[in-house]
């Protein structure tokens, strides 16, 4: 079976990786990357009002489609398939491709973001549970529905924001008694006339036959009771995307990939950008920019490797 060798292999087609795609190639690297959705999670956010250049905001979807065409420009080699595991033997990365052909790079970036956490509740995997307004909110349009949002950061902010010109009604839940959003996402929130907020309210199970039918909800010191709802959209948490690593590396107690200044992780070589890497600030800006960061320091990773 062939084997391409290439310079720096690519794990992620979110901004950090399409970033780093962009940067490894302008830097002179040979860059594979593997990923199915150009943009990755991208495609989540309806609309973009805070990266810098787009003064009425941009469409995820159309952010990552741009991000993608300007790396390919740039010469990157997509594999356009996600990577079921990535390898290290012999001081080398190693993937493959869904047409079976395989790929090796001395340096690899893990930059997979993260992935969204389900309710631990009972009829949690009923239908009518979703995590992506922008693709499954049109799937209510024209029904009159009443629809539930779970969390109180700037995603479901945004999830609710979304959901409000599709919906008759919108439910906004959060246990705590005041939301984590910023205040830009708060006041646009508050514009939204069809938003109930419920405040102190704790979801703690889910009720119906195939499909959700209803919510059983409990608000602080007070009993359980149904409020019937169409459909559930969550914001609840999220978990960071490192199932495909095929080997030990130093993670938080939460799982996020420790690295250093450099963005380097505790395996040499390997690097980690983004949402999957311990951070403060979850961004499309802060993980463009780690995916820049990244590609620079494996250039000279190579080079000092080249020089021993």
């Amino acid at each position: 079976m062939a084997q391409t060798s290439y310079d720096l292999l690519i794990v992620g087609t979110g901004p950090a990786g399409m970033t780093a795609a962009l940067y490894g190639q302008r830097l002179g690297l040979r860059t594979v990357v593997f990923g199915d959705v150009p943009g990755g999670s991208l495609y989540m956010i309806d609309r973009l009002s805070n990266f810098p250049g787009f003064i009425d905001g941009i469409a995820g979807m159309e952010l990552g489609a741009k991000m993608f065409q300007q790396a390919q420009a740039e010469g990157a080699h997509f594999s356009m398939s996600r990577l079921e595991r990535l390898k290290f033997a012999e001081g080398v990365f190693h993937g493959g491709e869904a047409d079976g052909q395989t790929c090796s790079a001395a340096t690899a970036l893990v930059a997979t973001g993260r992935v969204p956490t389900r309710l631990a509740v009972p009829g949690a995997n009923l239908k009518g549970v979703h995590f992506c307004s922008v693709c499954d909110g049109p799937l209510y349009r024209n029904q009159n529905a009443t629809l539930a949002v779970v969390g109180s950061d700037n995603a479901a902010a945004q999830h609710a924001i979304t959901l409000a010109r599709i919906a008759k009604r919108v439910l906004f839940i959060h246990r705590s008694a005041k939301t984590k959003m910023d205040a830009g996402q708060a006041a646009l929130l508050a514009r939204q006339e069809n938003v109930e907020m419920h405040p102190e309210t704790e979801i703690v199970g889910l009720n119906g036959l195939d499909r959700l039918a209803a919510l059983v909800i409990q608000q602080r010191q007070g009993r359980p009771y149904e409020m019937p709802v169409d459909g559930l959209f969550l914001a609840v948490g999220w978990r960071p995307n490192t199932d495909l690593i095929d080997f030990q590396l130093a993670k938080t107690p939460n799982g996020y990939l420790k690295t250093d200044v450099a963005l380097m992780t505790s395996l040499p070589g390997l690097f980690a950008a983004g949402d999957v890497r311990d951070t403060e600030l979850w961004q499309v800006l802060t993980a463009c920019a780690d995916g820049a960061r990244a590609a620079k320091a494996a250039a000279a990773y190579l080079a000092r490797q080249a020089s021993t």
